[in-house]
């Protein structure tokens, strides 16, 4: 033979997995560890190779030992003997032998057929592999109480034992059945996790104990879920809550904070549906429904109390100046019963929101919902749209504040209509308009009402003021979120439709200051304008954008310095002239911005 390999054959060595070796510790080793991977239920032909390997090595483990020891002078005798037998040859068989013998140094053929060895060629021990193993992990607990469990195990797992593939796998059911049932110590499970093979592979053992994999892989899942949780408290709010293993009852008061609340209700449904092993291992489930029933049925906060109140307040104040437009006043006596009796109104429909009493009221209004929704499915498709509902409602009563002469019954319904659009354009946006935003517009409203309110038949009376400005602060933050592209109008139309309104503002101003047209019907047009240029000027509201709008007023009153005396004295002409103002600000450094933007980038006129 040429001592080249060939194709069909393999190396003794390589089916075991080691080194040449005369140690019989070290072959019956290198046979345990490749048994973890060679199982005859899995690849028969592959077992029998690495059987027949394996116990030809320990027939010969000491011909291997006393070779190894001066393998210089036996390559020089092997270069000049004359051939050798096959029994004699070192490592290669031929797969065209005739006969394959069971002498052959260090080579099986991979074709060849072989009958199985007798029973004692197979290493058997006549030992009971369930009652070793049972000592061999009564050992293993025993030495874990006084030292540390990974040493402890990776000694066992060295034992002499441990090679009998029978004692090994009992050891491992023993091991199994201790992680699958609780009062295990969490340092000895880690450790047998990490040095059998658990982490990476379970199937072995699943095949015919699959219940207890199922056990022991739950309450380790269980154990990994908790200890996370527990070294992140301060990232989960409400943890403390929940793993405290007391009752809502306790928290009542945290329970009344919204935001809080609504964090603990993701925690729960997290816990419910990500980590259910540790709500069957880890946790009390009784106690955790509880905590579920209280916190998803939790729905009236002390955020909904402070709404209530703002809410009563605002109402009140608007009777008040509705009625004033009428020219009725309120007394003391009245003026209580009016603030007590629109504070328990509010509290009472809040409270009936938050409640979701009355069911039939509700069921109702979510039908009747759902049938505008199959007539008309462009309003769902469009959201923006929908704002058009209080939208023009307002611009229609906004163009009645102009007629220079109006009825005591005009100004009344024109104040109630403009009160009844402000509750509109909240209800459409309350998502939006919530918490310190709903009170800085409800507070910049009632500066505005005061300031814009005066006396005589031609003052804008306050129960005109306080809506008209809400619904356009209102109108202003939605437009700032992006208005024009949720009612679906394409934005690629936006530049122009911008120089076409800054075209069209400056003629309407232009018109103003020559006087060609009455100055009301002027001011109308003027205010529509602005109201329109709104969805075209988006801001971010911050000071640092908003300060030049400081000046907006001392610019109004310079651009109707030449109208007459009652021109000049009409509060909604002021109105339309800052508005047009304040809004052509807005659109000229929006687009300045965007220029600049463009401008600043490489290759772009």
């Amino acid at each position: 033979m040429d001592g080249g390999m060939h194709k069909g054959q393999r190396s003794l060595w390589d089916i075991l997995g080691t080194e040449p070796t005369g140690d019989e510790r070290a072959i019956k080793r290198a046979y345990a560890k490749r048994l973890k991977v060679t199982r005859p239920e899995d690849d028969p032909a592959a077992f029998q190779e690495l059987r027949e390997a394996y116990e030809y090595a320990l027939r010969h483990a000491h011909l291997f030992a006393a070779e190894l020891q001066e393998p210089q002078s036996v390559e020089a005798e092997a270069a000049q003997a004359p051939p050798m037998e096959p029994a004699d040859l070192w490592g290669i068989v031929d797969d065209t032998a005739q006969e394959a013998s069971a002498e052959l140094w260090g080579v099986i053929d991979e074709t060849l057929q072989r009958q199985a060895p007798p029973s004692e060629q197979w290493g058997v021990v006549a030992i009971d592999p369930a009652q070793e193993a049972a000592m061999l992990w009564q050992g293993c607990l025993a030495l874990t109480l006084h030292a540390n469990a990974d040493d402890v195990l990776a000694r066992m797992l060295q034992d002499d034992a441990m090679l009998n593939l029978d004692v090994r796998e009992e050891f491992d059911l023993c091991a199994l059945r201790y992680c699958a049932n609780a009062g295990y110590d969490l340092a000895l499970r880690q450790a047998l996790f990490e040095q059998l093979g658990w982490d990476d592979d379970f199937s072995y053992l699943a095949r015919s104990h699959a219940d207890l994999v199922r056990g022991a892989v739950q309450r380790y899942r269980a154990d990994r879920s908790f200890t996370h949780f527990s070294d992140n408290r301060d990232s989960y709010p409400g943890l403390d809550c929940i793993m405290s293993q007391q009752p809502p009852s306790a928290y009542v008061r945290q329970l009344f904070d919204q935001k809080f609340t609504l964090q603990l209700r993701e925690l729960l449904h997290a816990i419910r549906w990500q980590h259910a092993e540790m709500l069957a291992y880890k946790l009390d489930a009784d106690l955790f429904e509880q905590w579920e029933q209280a916190v998803f049925s939790k729905r009236y906060f002390k955020q909904t109390a402070l709404a209530s109140g703002g809410l009563g307040f605002v109402l009140h104040f608007m009777l008040a100046g509705v009625l004033d437009a009428a020219g009725f006043k309120l007394g003391d006596t009245a003026a209580y019963a009016s603030l007590l009796g629109f504070q328990a109104l509010a509290f009472a429909l809040l409270a009936m929101h938050a409640l979701r009493w009355p069911a039939p009221l509700f069921a109702r209004l979510d039908t009747l919902q759902e049938a505008l929704q199959d007539c008309l499915p462009v309003l769902w498709a469009r959201p923006g749209l929908r704002q058009l509902g209080w939208i023009v409602p307002y611009l229609l009563l906004a163009l009645l504040l102009f007629l220079p002469e109006r009825s005591d019954t005009m100004r009344l319904l024109t104040s109630a209509g403009l009160c009844a659009s402000a509750l509109l354009a909240y209800a459409m946006n309350r998502q939006l308009l919530h918490g310190m935003l709903l009170l800085l517009s409800l507070g910049l409203s009632l500066f505005a009402a005061m300031f814009m309110s005066g006396k005589g038949a031609t003052a804008l009376a306050i129960g005109e003021a306080m809506p008209l400005m809400f619904c356009l602060a209102a109108l202003a933050l939605r437009s700032a979120t992006g208005l024009y592209g949720d009612c679906g109008w394409p934005e690629a139309f936006l530049p122009r439709l911008r120089a076409a309104w800054l075209i069209g503002c400056a003629g309407l101003l232009s018109l103003l200051y020559v006087q060609q047209l009455p100055a009301p019907l002027v001011g109308a047009m003027l205010f529509v304008w602005a109201c329109a240029g709104l969805l075209f000027s988006p801001t971010d509201f911050r000071w640092k954008t908003m300060w030049p709008l400081v000046l907006v007023p001392s610019i109004g009153i310079f651009l109707l310095a030449d109208q007459a005396p009652s021109i000049r004295a009409m509060p909604m002409m002021h109105n339309s002239v800052e508005l047009a103002v304040a809004v052509l600000y807005l659109t000229l450094r929006y687009m300045y911005l965007n220029y600049g933007k463009s401008f600043s980038k490489s290759r772009l006129s």
